[in-house]
Parts: structure tokens; C-alpha cells; sequence
């Protein structure tokens, strides 16, 4: 499993859409299944369908897990703007006494 399937994952069901998730992720749509694929043959479960209007829906199983996903997203997102930040302070050097932890 990779963040980057997660997030896909994540922009299909708000989109409701293959085509659109993958023009998000500047990605084809046929790379954007794959992911959504392998992700749902790693987890042995269908994660979306397709209804009557060819619009992409979540699965019951899919809905059980989704918020965890999602938080899992949004936590990764978290950290790399974090880091990036990092990168944009000054570096200063400080000694610790190790001794204290």
C-alpha cells in the first residue's frame, strides 16, 4: 500500500469520478484504475463500483475504512507541509545533554 494509491483513492469517491481524479493527480485514467486495483487486490475487498449513471461509489466495505484512509492522507499531507517548513527555517545549531533524556 502507498499513500499515493490512498490519495487516489480519496479522489475518486469526491469526484465520483475516474477521468477527474486522474486529471487532479495529472495522471491517464487507465493508470488511475490500476492503482485503485492493486489497491483493492492488496486489501482482498472492492473498495468501489460503478452505479446505474457510471458515477464511482464507495463499497460497504470501503465506507468502513474510508474515514481511517482519509486521516491517513490528511496526516501524510500534514507532515510534508511541516517539512517543507522546516526547510525554510534558519538551521541552528544547539547542543542537548543527552544525559537528560
Amino acid at each position: 500500500m502507498k499513500i499515493e494509491q490512498l490519495s487516489h483513492l480519496c479522489g475518486v469517491l469526491e469526484s465520483g469520478s475516474f477521468t477527474i481524479a486522474a486529471q487532479k493527480f495529472f495522471i491517464n485514467e487507465a493508470d488511475m484504475k490500476e492503482s485503485i486495483i492493486s489497491l483493492e487486490i492488496e486489501f482482498g475487498i472492492k473498495l468501489i463500483e460503478c452505479d446505474d449513471e457510471s458515477k464511482v461509489v464507495h463499497t460497504f466495505e470501503c465506507l468502513q475504512i474510508i474515514s481511517h484512509i482519509k486521516e491517513i492522507v490528511r496526516n501524510c499531507r500534514e507532515i510534508e507541509e511541516e517539512i517543507k517548513s522546516l526547510h525554510k527555517k534558519p538551521s541552528v545549531n544547539t547542543m542537548y545533554d543527552v544525559s537528560m533524556f
